[in-house]
């Protein structure tokens, strides 16, 4: 039967239709349309892309569709390195495990020169042998398990590790404060909450025996004298009972208690309760979030601190030069109403990181790519001053803050850069 030039139009549109159907179900159909359906993009385009590992969809959607605002705002500003257009290739993980293999795997296969992401500790961990193999630099913004970076070569991390956290709030608490009782409650079997504590306890040791140096042995400061209360805890209301019980039976005027808001806010309560509001409570990042100021405002007499990856400031006092062009940068793409939160600020900075390295590179090889980033020297973000250890976690100062009337207000920076602690040395 012969076929007229209208029906021959018609079915090749319906076989388009179906091919598209199709590939729209795929983890790497985002891949699939920047790379050859977008008019931006042609064979003889001078053109490199970065991939965009995030999760898009699903439980950390939230986190990853941050992240991916400040890559594209970094992108925006910057979308040429060393002759080439830069153009972001982006995956969806689904916040699975399972989504997050396929997507890696097809990423990968689309040869971009740099990988960022991604939001999740356990996608991420996925990842790390797909890039390694394909010798692919990626960058983690957010992402603080130790194993993700450890045993790669090629993954590194924007944000600071849960024990680089601990080591610099040690600073804040014994330096910065001059606390001489400090008490510890970390809960059974919580191991973010073991790694910050690991990093508090030892950096806590270290400043004692700075401080002992030419003191008598009658006169030198001993660790036990200075922490109080080091012990697991149970958060429930008799084992809160008994923490402030024994934080003011010890006399303790810094507590470091790495739980999440709705611990803390019934924490807290039982500090009000029994008059432990003399003691300042060190906290996680996760303290910086909406939720926990929204719930701080119940709390008004509670004196908190807590680090956080961010040198944002919402009250603009103490934001450092590139923090505050990132708030301007951020305002002026999408809009006043939508404050950029650190997740944001990670994603840009990881993005300027690659572009900076890919900058200095010697070629597009991915080797070279990871060797510029190794070398990575003092790069000005909006989260800090960024350069590398020998296992890709970042080497920076730590940032404290508190909420005062609803809002973050910026305390203290620490004064020495902090490593992370390597796998085998926490625990």
């Amino acid at each position: 039967m012969k076929i007229g030039v209208k029906h021959k139009r018609i079915l090749s549109l319906l076989v388009i239709a179906m091919m598209l159907a199709g590939l729209a179900g795929c983890t790497t159909w985002d891949s699939f349309k920047h790379t050859f359906i977008e008019d931006s993009v042609d064979d003889g385009s001078n053109t490199i892309c970065i991939g965009v590992f995030e999760p898009q969809t699903g439980k950390y959607s939230d986190r990853g569709l941050s992240e991916i605002k400040g890559i594209e705002l970094a992108n925006s500003i910057f979308n040429s390195v060393s002759g080439y257009k830069v153009q972001l290739i982006k995956v969806d993980t689904q916040s699975s495990t399972a989504t997050a293999e396929t997507a890696i795997q097809g990423l990968v296969e689309m040869h971009p020169v740099a990988i960022i992401g991604s939001a999740g500790e356990a996608t991420s961990l996925i990842a790390s042998k797909y890039i390694t193999e394909a010798h692919i630099p990626t960058i983690a913004p957010s992402a603080t398990n130790p194993l993700i970076t450890q045993n790669s070569g090629y993954y590194f991390r924007a944000s600071v590790t849960e024990s680089q956290m601990g080591s610099g709030s040690a600073e804040y608490a014994y330096a910065e404060l001059g606390a001489k009782k400090i008490g510890i409650l970390v809960g059974k079997n919580d191991t973010s909450a073991s790694a910050m504590t690991d990093g508090f306890t030892s950096t806590l040791s270290a400043l004692i025996k700075a401080d002992n140096k030419g003191r008598s042995d009658d006169d030198k400061i001993k660790k036990n004298d200075v922490l109080v209360v080091n012990e697991e805890a149970v958060f429930d209301d008799a084992g809160m009972k008994t923490c402030i019980e024994n934080l003011l039976k010890k006399k303790a005027e810094v507590a470091c208690i790495p739980q999440g808001t709705e611990t803390m806010d019934q924490f807290f309560s039982r500090v009000e309760k029994y008059g432990a509001t003399d003691i300042t409570y060190i906290g996680t990042r996760d303290w910086g979030k909406e939720d926990f100021i929204e719930m701080m405002k119940k709390h008004p007499k509670i004196k908190i601190a807590f680090p956080m990856d961010t040198a944002l400031d919402s009250e603009n006092s103490k934001s450092t030069e590139e923090a505050e062009r990132f708030r301007i940068l951020y305002e002026n793409k999408y809009g006043a109403e939508d404050e950029p939160d650190s997740y944001a600020a990670l994603g840009y900075d990881s993005y300027l990181l690659l572009i900076n390295a890919i900058s200095s590179a010697s070629s597009l090889d991915g080797q070279d790519i990871r060797d510029a980033l190794v070398n990575t020297d003092d790069v000005k973000g909006a989260t800090g001053v960024f350069r590398f250890d020998n296992v890709g976690n970042t080497v920076r100062t730590i940032t404290f803050y508190t909420i005062s009337d609803g809002n973050l207000k910026y305390i203290y920076t620490t004064k020495e850069a902090t490593e992370s602690k390597k796998l085998e040395d926490i625990g």
